[in-house]
């Protein structure tokens, strides 16, 4: 008898061992935490270089992560976002659509109840998914994921609690509105379909600052806080928070996508942490372009930095918190490149002359921050950008995207490899182990963040431009074309269409084939 138990106890042994062995082989499905900053050029994180704004949670996940410096996204909000959440380029046409906004005040102002709102929604939206379109939590809710969201809801325009179902998300809070997200102090923000009101909260329009930086018009702005009691980031984070810790035992997808640090400025006053900061208020003071009040502004507009910086803390904190680390993935992105909201003068940065120095040929100050610039990999140097938010060229769609995972990543890595923000779909895919939806344009990224060969791409189309992955750009602008060789000059400044026609015909066939063509399965 002592023989039979000895052997049915190897046997038992023999069986465990095994079901470990397979379990540290094939982990479960990561935690997925998708954050996304709200017009963050990579000029403005310590990581990517920025020396007055100081971003260290941000930064961390960069030392113990993977940094990317060829990241490519859209010149505006709502076709970055689009694109992300369908997986493909945002040059299609016939994809999405852009449903007006301002709807959410208009209904506050009115007095409409939920129902009625999300009848005047829907009835808004232009191109409708056909049933065989699949959305990137959808996707993931079919793979097992619980599915959240947080800040500026979808599109970041004007959307609808049956078009947030329709898309795959279990759980949201934030903003249904883009017009009304521009205001930090909303009196109610919408959660899984119902509204959450914002304790002392009244301005229908969130209470948005105007862009006014005349003389003395700092105080005026900011000084009457009458409605403005809750501000709403602080609300989503919180949110966040506790959905991580309500579904810790499951495989979560998380888009926190927030509104810092977008413009017009506003953070509460006990969080205006650069408040008379002196580097600040010495570029301003004698500013051409500027004055103190644009100082003023910009002290707040680093403070907002600061505090996103903050809310990453927290998330990564909860992580850790929650013995989550080793199984959750966090991706720090933007949908769009810097923009100058601190300036009186901000429409300057649409165009080629504008460059991401502190001061023009003439002396005049461009952008304190350096916002636009970025590392280019140029033996990692940091170099200005051309442009701005708002337009296609380097400044406007090249962003931040920063990718931790420890115990799986490599730390302190920095991929120059070219990576469009559709590409998200692609990865995550990969990682919950599911087949990609036909009629996508993303490529995983997976490969390249573990530093195995794999995929790579040959190019990426962002806004009706076309970017190689050795170097060359090409995009046209006023019925004329423009040829730039970015790897070498990143700031655009020498337009190469006559003297490389050979370039020129072999990025045209690629702009012809791709930029404002129909999906192939629409």
């Amino acid at each position: 008898m002592m023989h039979t138990f000895l052997r049915l106890f190897l046997q038992t042994a023999l069986l465990m061992t095994a079901s470990l062995s397979q379990a540290a082989v094939t982990p479960p499905k990561p935690n997925i935490i998708l954050i996304y900053a709200d017009d963050m050029g990579m000029g403005l994180l310590g990581c990517y270089g920025e020396s007055l704004v100081k971003t260290p949670n941000i930064d961390r996940l960069a030392e113990q992560g993977v940094m990317f410096t060829r990241c490519y996204s859209s010149q505006y909000c709502c076709p970055a976002r689009a694109s992300l959440l369908m997986g493909v380029h945002d040059s299609h046409s016939k994809s999405y659509s852009e449903t007006p906004g301002g709807l959410v005040i208009t209904a506050e102002k009115q007095g409409w109840s939920n129902e009625e709102f999300e009848q005047k929604a829907a009835r808004r939206a232009g191109i409708k998914p056909t049933p065989q379109e699949v959305f990137l939590p959808e996707m993931l809710k079919k793979a097992g994921y619980v599915t959240a969201q947080f800040g500026k809801l979808d599109w970041g325009f004007t959307t609808w609690h049956g078009e947030l179902q329709r898309h795959g998300w279990d759980h949201y809070v934030g903003y249904m509105d883009h017009v009304r997200a521009h205001g930090y102090y909303p009196s109610f923000l919408w959660k899984n379909g119902e509204r959450l009101p914002l304790e002392g909260n009244t301005h229908a329009d969130a209470g948005k600052t105007p862009e006014n930086y005349s003389q003395g018009a700092t105080e005026k702005r900011r000084g009457n806080r009458e409605g403005k009691v809750t501000y709403a980031p602080d609300v989503m984070l919180r949110e966040t928070l506790k959905f991580m810790e309500e579904n810790r035992k499951k495989p979560m997808f998380i888009f926190f996508s927030t509104n810092l640090p977008h413009g017009p400025v506003d953070i509460p006053p006990a969080e205006n942490v650069y408040a008379g900061n002196p580097e600040i208020r010495k570029a301003y003071a004698n500013a051409s372009g500027g004055n103190k009040e644009c100082g003023a502004a910009a002290e707040e507009y680093a403070s907002m930095v600061d505090k996103l910086d903050r809310q990453v803390g927290a998330i990564v904190a909860q992580v850790h918190k929650l013995g989550l680390e080793k199984h959750t993935m966090i991706i720090f992105a933007s949908d769009n490149g810097h923009e100058i909201y601190y300036r009186t003068d901000k429409g300057r940065g649409r165009g080629l002359d504008y460059h991401g120095g502190v001061v023009d040929k003439n002396g005049e100050l461009l952008d304190i921050f350096r916002g636009n610039r970025g590392k280019v990999g140029l033996k990692n140097a940091m170099v200005n950008l051309a442009g701005l938010k708002w337009t296609n060229h380097e400044g406007g769609i090249r962003v931040p995207m920063i990718v931790s995972w420890p115990g799986t990543l490599p730390h302190g890595k920095v991929c120059h490899g070219l990576v469009a923000n559709y590409d998200h779909m692609a990865t995550f895919a990969d990682l919950a182990g599911v087949r990609m939806p036909e009629g996508k344009d993303a490529v995983s990224y997976k490969n390249m963040l573990l530093g195995k060969p794999g995929q790579l791409r040959d190019y990426i189309v962002i806004d009706h431009t076309i970017i190689t992955g050795d170097g060359w750009k090409l995009t046209m602008k006023n019925g004329q074309w423009l040829l730039f060789q970015i790897s070498r000059d990143p700031e655009e400044r020498n337009n190469l269409a006559e003297k490389q026609p050979k370039q020129l015909e072999r990025l045209q066939a690629i702009y012809k084939k791709e930029a404002g063509s129909p999906r192939k399965d629409r």
